[in-house]
Formats: C-alpha cells, sequence, structure tokens
C-alpha cells in the first residue's frame, strides 16, 4: 500500500503514483490510501484502487491516519506499506501492525528527529549518504521519471491543441518553468526565470516564458508577469494555470528550468535543463555538473541572491545563441534521463528494497523493535515540545509587539 505525502500536483507525489503503477505492471498488488486531489484522476487512470484516507489532518501523526492504515492493511492482507515524506512515514509506521514499513523523503534538508526506525529511501546523494551513517537499510532512489510517457515524439500529446488553446504560435524562444506556485521553495524559481526572459528582452527576439502551474503564489506570479508584459508591450510572459498533463507544455519548449522532478521531465523531451534554485543557485545540467547534482539532487541552495548579478540571464543567452551546443545538450539531457532515471530501471530497485524490508520485518527482535518505537515516540514528544515553546515565544513576542 503507497501513502503518498498528498495528491496534489507536486513531484513527490507524482513520483509515488508512476512508482506504484510500474511496481504493480511487474506483478504486484498495489493499493493507494491517499485524500482525495487532483492526482485522484491520474490514480484511477492508472487502475490503482484508492483507500480513503482522513481528510482531518489538523494534527500529525493523525490518528484517525493511523486507524486507517491498521485497518487497511488488515482487511487487504498487505505486506509492505511505502509512505512518502516525513509525516506519512511516522503514520505508516505506528499502523502498519504486522506489514513491514519503508519511507521515501525526496524533501532537501536533514531528517527531524521523528523518523522512525524504518527502511528509507533517499532522494539525493547527501541526504543518503547521512542516513547511511546511521542507518542500516538506507538507499539512494533518485526521482523516477516515466521516459515512455514524457517523450518529445510521444502519442496524444496535443501539442498544436496546446498552442491554439493559449495562443502560443511555435517559432519564439521559449522558456519553460513547470512547478507548483508556491512561496516556500518554488516562487525564486519563477520570479527570476521571468525576471532573465524580460532582461533578454532585446538580446533573444522573441524570448518568452511559459510558466505551468498554480498554488499560493499564483497571484502574485500573475501580477508580475502582467508588469513584465506591460513593460515589454508584448506577451513575454504566458502563464497556463496548473495543467493534468504539461506534457505539451515539456514539448513546446526549447530550454527548461526549475528543479527537481520538473527539470527532469522537461529534460526526457529532448531539452536542456537549467536548476534554478533557492537564493540564487543557478546550474546547467551537463556532463561536467552531474556531480553537483549527485550530492543535492536536481536542486540548490546557493549563497543569495544579488539581482544585479543574477547568472540565469547570461546562461540562457548562451543557450540561445549557439545553437549546436544546445542541440548538444538536448540529446544528451533525453539520453541521460533515460539510462539514470527510466522507472523501468528504479521500479526493480524498489522492489527489491520491499523484499529487504519484509526479510528485516521477519527476522527476531521483537524487544528489539520495541524499544526503537518507545525511543522513536519519545523523539516525536521532544519535538512537539519545542515547536509548541516556539509558538509560545512567538504569541508573547507578537503580544508584546
Amino acid at each position: 500500500m503507497v501513502m503518498p505525502h498528498d495528491m496534489q500536483l507536486g513531484g513527490s507525489s507524482i513520483n509515488a503514483l508512476d512508482l506504484a503503477r510500474t511496481v504493480r505492471d511487474l506483478g504486484h498488488d498495489v493499493w493507494v490510501m491517499a485524500r482525495q486531489g487532483p492526482l485522484s484522476v491520474r490514480a484511477r487512470a492508472f487502475g490503482l484502487p484508492l483507500i480513503a484516507s482522513p481528510e482531518d489532518m489538523r494534527v500529525r501523526p493523525s490518528p484517525a491516519t493511523v486507524r486507517a492504515v491498521r485497518a487497511a492493511v488488515r482487511r487487504h492482507r498487505i505486506d509492505v506499506v511505502h509512505a512518502y515524506e516525513y509525516w506519512p512515514t511516522l503514520e505508516a509506521y505506528l499502523g502498519a501492525s504486522g506489514a513491514a514499513a519503508i519511507g521515501s523523503i525526496m524533501s532537501m534538508g536533514s531528517l527531524p528527529p521523528y523518523i522512525p526506525p524504518v527502511p528509507l529511501t533517499l532522494g539525493y546523494g547527501d541526504l543518503y549518504d547521512e542516513v547511511r551513517a546511521t542507518r542500516r537499510h538506507a538507499y539512494l532512489l533518485e526521482p523516477p521519471i516515466d521516459t515512455g510517457h514524457d517523450r518529445p515524439d510521444a502519442p496524444g500529446l496535443g501539442l498544436a491543441e496546446f498552442r491554439a488553446a493559449h495562443d502560443l504560435p511555435a517559432g519564439p524562444p521559449t522558456v519553460a518553468v513547470v512547478s507548483r506556485l508556491a512561496h516556500n521553495m518554488k516562487r525564486e524559481s519563477v520570479e527570476r526565470t521571468i525576471d532573465a526572459v524580460a532582461a533578454l528582452d532585446t538580446v533573444v527576439p522573441g524570448i518568452r516564458a511559459l510558466v505551468v502551474g498554480g498554488g499560493s503564489a499564483e497571484h502574485d506570479l500573475r501580477a508580475r508577469a502582467e508588469r513584465v508584459n506591460t513593460e515589454l508591450g508584448r506577451r513575454a510572459v504566458v502563464m497556463t494555470g496548473p495543467l493534468d498533463d504539461p506534457r505539451a507544455a515539456y514539448a513546446s519548449a526549447d530550454v527548461v528550468c526549475g528543479m527537481g522532478s520538473s527539470i527532469l521531465r522537461g529534460m526526457a523531451f529532448a531539452t536542456p535543463g537549467v536548476v534554478v534554485g533557492e537564493q540564487g543557485f543557478t546550474e546547467p545540467v551537463r556532463p561536467e555538473t552531474i556531480p553537483v547534482f549527485d550530492r543535492f539532487g536536481f536542486h540548490g541552495v546557493g549563497p543569495g541572491l544579488d539581482p544585479a548579478a543574477d547568472p540565469l540571464p547570461e546562461l540562457l543567452r548562451a543557450l540561445f545563441h549557439d545553437e549546436k551546443t544546445r542541440k548538444g545538450l538536448a540529446s544528451w539531457s533525453r539520453d541521460m534521463v533515460r539510462e539514470r532515471l527510466g522507472l523501468d530501471r528504479l521500479a526493480p530497485l524498489l522492489v527489491s528494497y520491499y523484499e529487504a524490508a519484509l526479510a528485516e520485518r521477519a527476522a527476531p527482535g521483537a524487544v528489539r523493535r520495541t524499544a526503537a518505537g518507545a525511543g522513536t515516540l519519545g523523539r516525536l514528544a521532544g519535538f512537539k515540545a519545542k515547536e509548541a515553546g516556539r509558538a509560545a515565544r512567538a504569541r508573547h513576542g507578537r503580544a508584546r509587539g
């Protein structure tokens, strides 16, 4: 049973469903437990049976979710509960009962103290090295890409219809960003891409930014896009809103910017990529920069951003002015994603991790597991107490102010 972080249009949850479908296609029975959301349609289209997760998540870990996990494990005779990200991993551990629990962490940063003693897959090298130093069962599992579905010659792309719907004639150089438009982590990347396209207005004639996604920062980003379009006197920034299937947007791009699974999906369409991360991080994805992404994943945090010295406009200018290099990177990008991150390569690895988790669960050591569980609950209590203290200090500070 797979437990995505949520069913919103985000990389971790799309990864969860893609892997669930591919594991099912390898001959295993797979259920998905989740709240309703836009990705519920995708799960049904995949033919994955959905188990409703409690909607009320005001308290995490959610006691109702733990009970739901326990009931589903018994009802469907689940062998492995695979959860994505922090709280679902803890809820899977608390509710798995006789099943094995395994967690997948794609998020950036060190693990919180309450992550339970279950096998973990980690999405990038630095976190894998950190966790591997303290846990026996830690595995590197980078974001998987369905390179059969995400490819420039895929049937049913609907490219002509997409262009017509959004008034996007073919021809002008296009930089695409497909992302959640969230204030946290994502906003800077989208803003800098919009600003870079504006800065190149007279240098790369007709250049435009194609922004696909929705979220808490959408209103502010639309206002920024409108200001840029007004200043330039043309439709240089096109915002489509969220798309259930953004493949036509990727296929429209000459360069893709962003981070994580999104930029990798774009590269699967034989498009060069530039990782635009947080605090000014900017790095093109090329053979010589792969060691950087081995460490941090296809993301990054820079030393801080000086808007007057942002390297992104120059990187984009160089790509558009050197067609030979851009085409070479396009071909290499497609091959790299297919060979390194294809679902057909990563799903069998994941099945082997499930088998290892089952073997570990069946091994003697009930006393050791009970002690480990008590330790997890103790760390959770300490974390909650620290968070409550921080919130109380913040309230006190506001009251004094």
